[in-house]
C-alpha cells in the first residue's frame, strides 16, 4: 500500500511539473497587464575580453509603458531615470548630469513592456539554464525595435521575472532582479529631475534611440 501511495504521488508531481513553454506563457499572462514594478537589483557589467565584472547594486522602479528609475547605492549613487521622453543620468560625486533621449542603453530596462504583444516584433527560444529559465528574444526581420535582441531571466520556481541579459558590445550586461512588488503606486515625480545647484549638465544633441 505504501509504495502504491508514494507511486501515486509521484505521479502527481510529474503531472504538475510544468514544461518551459508553460512556465514562460504564465510569466507573459502575469506581467503583460502590470502598472508598476518595484525591486531591488543587482545589475553585472561584465568584459568579455578580460573575464572582469563591475557589480552595481540599488533599487529599480518601472512605471507603464516606458518610465524607469534606477536608484544605484553601490559601489557610489548613481542615479537614472527617464520619462519616457528625457532620460537623465545623474553623478553626484562628480557633480554632473547628462541629459539625453532615450536609447539602447537605457532601453534595457523597459523588459517588462515588451511583454506586450512581444510576438508581434519578436521570436522567442526558451533554454533552461542552471539557475533561471533564458527566454532569448530576437527581432523579426524587419521590424523596427530598440533592441534587437535580449535574454529573459525566468524563475521557473516562482513563474517571475528574474532578470534581463543585454549584450552592449564587448560587454555582457545582467540585471538581476529582488522582493519584486507589482502595481504599487508610483508618483510620476519619481521620473523627473531637476539638477541641484551648480551641476555641471551635459546635454547629449544625439538622435536617442539607434537601429
Amino acid at each position: 500500500m505504501r509504495r502504491l501511495i508514494l507511486a501515486a504521488l509521484a505521479g502527481v508531481g510529474f503531472l504538475a511539473a510544468a514544461t518551459p513553454s508553460e512556465t514562460f506563457n504564465a510569466v507573459i499572462t502575469r506581467y503583460a497587464g502590470i502598472s508598476s514594478l518595484t525591486a531591488s537589483f543587482e545589475e553585472r557589467i561584465c568584459s568579455k575580453a578580460d573575464g572582469t565584472c563591475q557589480i552595481l547594486k540599488g533599487t529599480f522602479t518601472y512605471a507603464s509603458p516606458n518610465k524607469f528609475r534606477v536608484d544605484v547605492t553601490v559601489p557610489m549613487e548613481q542615479l537614472v531615470l527617464s520619462d519616457g521622453d528625457v532620460t537623465w543620468i545623474y553623478l553626484p560625486t562628480a557633480n554632473q548630469a547628462i541629459k539625453t533621449k532615450p536609447g539602447p542603453e537605457q532601453e534595457m530596462f523597459l523588459f517588462a513592456a515588451r511583454l506586450q504583444n512581444y510576438s508581434e516584433q519578436y521570436t522567442v527560444q526558451l533554454k533552461p539554464g542552471k539557475e533561471h529559465l533564458e527566454a532569448h528574444f530576437t527581432a523579426i526581420p524587419g521590424k523596427k525595435v530598440f533592441l534587437k535582441g535580449f535574454v529573459l531571466l525566468i524563475d521557473a520556481s516562482r513563474n517571475e521575472l528574474a532578470g534581463v541579459k543585454v549584450e552592449q558590445g564587448d560587454n555582457e550586461v545582467i540585471f538581476l532582479l529582488d522582493s519584486l512588488q507589482y502595481n504599487t503606486k508610483v508618483a510620476e515625480s519619481q521620473f523627473t529631475f531637476s539638477p541641484p545647484d551648480g551641476t555641471t549638465v551635459i546635454e547629449d544633441t544625439g538622435t536617442g534611440y539607434q537601429q
